[in-house]
């Protein structure tokens, strides 16, 4: 943790702002075809789809102050503290990790579950796409612009969307 704030710090000495105009949360995994280590200190998710499973979960539930819009950044003195780890034994098919400007649309909160009907066509549209990356993200790019999705946050809406390629697991 302590070479991401001093990353962080070096980069603000050649520019005009301090560290905490660096204040973030950070998500993070590694996935193999045997496993996946996630990492998460604030709020925003990652939500995994098992293998062989119609179901999602939600790896941590968010880190919520105690006033809206409070979390942990990386940047804090107890970010360590606050830091959450996981790993899961199996590789899962489908992973999608957000900034939490998409939380809202995407987490039950009422039990901090996953919800189907906004994971169900972002993997689809994964499994549908020959090339994600020569399509320009077209889709993704119209769906996070989309009026329906914008009257229900004003918050940054990060995506990150990974699929296994069936044919090259080993």
């Amino acid at each position: 943790m302590n070479k991401v704030v001093d990353a962080l710090t070096e980069h603000t000495k050649s520019k005009d702002y301090t560290i905490n105009d660096l204040a973030c949360t950070l998500l993070i995994f590694v996935a193999t075809p045997q496993w996946v280590a996630a990492m998460q200190i604030g709020d925003g998710f990652i939500v995994v789809n098992p293998q062989n499973s119609e179901d999602y979960q939600l790896l941590f539930k968010p880190d919520k102050g105690e006033f809206v819009n409070e979390t942990t950044f990386v940047t804090s003195k107890n970010a360590l503290d606050e830091m959450r780890v996981k790993v899961l034994t199996e590789s899962p098919e489908f992973i999608c990790a957000s900034t939490d400007g998409l939380e809202r649309l995407a987490i039950r909160t009422s039990d901090w579950s996953p919800f189907p009907p906004f994971f169900n066509p972002l993997k689809q549209y994964m499994e549908e796409t020959e090339n994600p990356e020569a399509d320009k993200d077209e889709y993704l790019k119209q769906f996070l612009s989309s009026e329906r999705l914008n009257a229900r946050t004003d918050d940054d809406k990060t995506l990150l969307l990974c699929l296994w390629n069936k044919s090259e697991k080993s």
